[in-house]
């Protein structure tokens, strides 16, 4: 009876290890691209603002 509780217990605490460790690469995940997404839109913007204060300068 001891041994299968202690099996037990351990598979239970692996169990959630893994589902931890997936849910944090889960989310790691989500909020990369959403940041990154932003981030690139930024960037977008910086770069359009840049070409065309360089394109004042030229004309």
């Amino acid at each position: 009876m001891i041994p299968q509780l202690i099996a037990g217990i351990g598979l239970v605490t692996i169990t959630l290890e893994f589902v931890s460790g997936a849910a944090t690469a889960g989310a790691g995940y989500g909020l990369g691209r959403k940041y990154g997404r932003k981030l690139c839109a930024a960037m977008d913007q910086i770069e359009s603002t840049v070409i065309s204060s360089i394109d004042k300068f030229r004309n």
